[in-house]
């Protein structure tokens, strides 16, 4: 049984209350930790927190729920901006959090590498079994008849995912020394950030659709599930870390699926009576994504002659669906859940 698995219990069942303020920071972290994020601190409170840190992640990784939640609540609290002169601080501590999590990566004992012009079509086979497209809650969305409630509830998790998008591709440009492969995110980016129209940016069009359903936009992450942290953070890490083979897993795993996850939204929204331009960014979204996964994938081939990026990528492809499988089952429970309704 996996890590994520473990934590599902009724304490976190509730949804997550709309947030009144910004939550304090690094609230579930123990002394050191807070102590070496200070502009004083030693190297000595450094390594002790770096040591006390990691000590609970291989716990939280080993099956002790409440340890796996604390850490993935510090490691958001990492990953979350926050005072600049931490800011090199955070990111090694959640560099070395990143370690801790490479020796519990999937094991893969069936795995072979393949020819390149085979790895896309594993690859693909692999998105289309785990797809969250065959979720029951996609499919009660999707092909149900759920009430204005749930769709807002699905959509308040949505714009937790979605928000900031544009994030991942920036942070996955900056790990490829070649422009040319950096370049394959800076134009995805360039379309995220509304090319020259600002205001047409991905987040501030759905941010009218949240404003439609009179979701807030602001987040208070203290409060969501460990799930929904462990869910954000994969992604974080991924495009963060030095090996380039996790990041293009996860983004391919998610521009692979756009098109068809955004059109589903799209009719959703249609079958609902939302108007066009709250709707705008899923009908764009419908649409547009096939090109930056074709695009992705020349970069991924040009990596991919190698076994060990292979079975890099096949690993953070099984990680992030085991996550997303998890975090999705527990968004279906709340749903379904008599505190819900």
């Amino acid at each position: 049984m996996s890590a994520t698995r473990m934590i599902l219990d009724d304490t976190h069942a509730a949804v997550p209350q709309p947030p009144s303020a910004p939550p304090a920071a690094l609230a579930a972290a123990p002394d050191s930790l807070i102590q070496a994020l200070r502009p004083d601190a030693s190297y000595a409170q450094l390594a002790l927190a770096a040591d006390e840190l990691l000590a609970l992640t291989r716990r939280g990784l080993a099956g002790d729920a409440q340890a796996y939640a604390q850490y993935q609540s510090i490691l958001l609290d990492l990953h979350l901006p926050a005072d600049p002169a931490s800011e090199p601080t955070r990111r090694w501590l959640a560099s070395q959090v990143y370690r801790v999590e490479d020796e519990f990566a999937p094991a893969l004992p069936d795995f072979q590498p393949v020819p390149v012009e085979q790895f896309r079509a594993a690859i693909d086979a692999e998105i289309e079994s785990r797809t969250r497209v065959r979720h029951p809650m996609s499919q009660y969305l999707f092909q149900g008849e759920p009430s204005e409630r749930d769709v807002r509830f699905f959509l308040e998790h949505h714009w937790i995912r979605s928000y900031n998008f544009y994030s991942l591709l920036a942070e996955l440009a900056f790990r490829f020394e070649d422009i040319r492969d950096a370049s394959v995110f800076y134009r995805n980016l360039y379309g995220e950030a509304g090319a020259e129209t600002p205001e047409r940016s991905h987040p501030a069009l759905l941010s009218h659709l949240m404003t439609h359903f009179e979701i807030p936009l602001r987040i208070d992450f203290a409060a969501l599930h460990p799930l929904e942290k462990a869910y954000l953070n994969n992604r974080i890490r991924c495009v963060r870390h030095t090996d380039v083979a996790w990041g293009l897993s996860l983004l391919y795993a998610v521009e692979s699926v756009s098109c068809v996850n955004h059109l589903r939204i799209y009719e959703l929204l249609q079958r609902m009576g939302v108007p066009e331009g709250p709707s705008e960014f899923h009908r764009l979204h419908g649409t547009q994504d096939e090109i930056d996964t074709e695009e992705m994938w020349e970069l991924i081939a040009k990596y991919a002659q190698s076994a060990t990026f292979q079975r890099t990528f096949m690993q953070s492809l099984a990680r992030h669906f085991d996550i997303n499988r998890a975090y999705f089952d527990l968004l279906w429970r709340q749903m379904q859940g008599p505190s819900f309704h």
